[in-house]
């Protein structure tokens, strides 16, 4: 072939390449970008915790209080544990706690783990990767669970608290924050708390309660779940709060 041929030839390679990995780079970061806002409402990890610390600070420390009053020493599992705010706080205030956050998103995970070792508190908080429909813990690992602002995002709400049930201590308690059904259905769709938690183990083996626990005025925005574990198993047990 001749040399300027080969020139136009490779040329021609190079430029396609370029066009062909762009493309794909595009395509991917597309996906990457639907598939963070379909996990936790925003585009990447960074811009998340940049929004929600200053925005939830106030909320994660209250939430941060309520566990170290209910639970000051013992395992605590987070679930949907994000950039790791409320783990870190809770473990400045409750010194006896053990803490293990569990995150579906790696960028989370990271982040979490270096806020974590940037405060002081890495030997008692782990953060890892892992999904609520799927814990992976053995049964009867925690004293409490919590989740905060996470539950709307599980691709499998009834599997997710059933993993919670079997991965709690009998007499264990699960507190679930999460968006009131208006804003659930606009964002994800489902089914609200009171009906997942009936059909759950906490509605057939355990108790149940939940209350409005943050507003705007008179809108509902926030509500507050209490699921108990008995530690002795009644047929049922259920107690809905208005």
């Amino acid at each position: 072939m001749p040399p300027g041929k080969r020139w136009v030839l490779v040329s021609a390679l190079v430029v396609g390449a370029t066009l062909a990995y762009f493309h794909y780079r595009r395509r991917d970061l597309g996906r990457r970008f639907v598939e963070n806002f379909r996990r936790y409402s925003a585009p990447n990890a960074t811009l998340y915790d940049a929004v929600t610390a200053p925005l939830f600070g106030g909320f994660f420390g209250r939430v941060a209080t309520e566990l170290a009053e209910l639970a000051p020493s013992g395992e605590v599992l987070e679930v949907g544990s994000g950039p790791g705010r409320l783990a870190a706080r809770l473990a400045e205030l409750a010194p006896g706690v053990q803490l293990t956050g569990v995150d579906i998103s790696p960028e989370m995970v990271e982040r979490a783990n270096s806020l974590a070792a940037n405060s002081g508190v890495a030997g008692r908080v782990e953060f890892r990767v892992g999904d609520v429909a799927s814990l992976p813990f053995s049964d009867a690992s925690f004293d409490v669970a919590v989740s905060t602002f996470s539950m709307h995002h599980w691709s499998d709400p009834p599997k997710g608290l059933e993993e919670i049930y079997r991965v709690l201590r009998p007499g264990a308690i699960a507190l679930i924050y999460d968006v009131v059904d208006w804003i659930r259905r606009f964002e994800q769709g489902g089914p609200p708390i009171a009906e997942l938690a009936k059909e759950s183990p906490f509605g057939e083996r355990g108790a149940f309660s939940h209350s409005i626990t943050t507003r705007l005025g008179p809108i509902p925005l926030v509500y507050r779940a209490e699921l108990l574990k008995l530690e002795k198993q009644p047929a049922k047990v259920m107690a809905d709060l208005p």
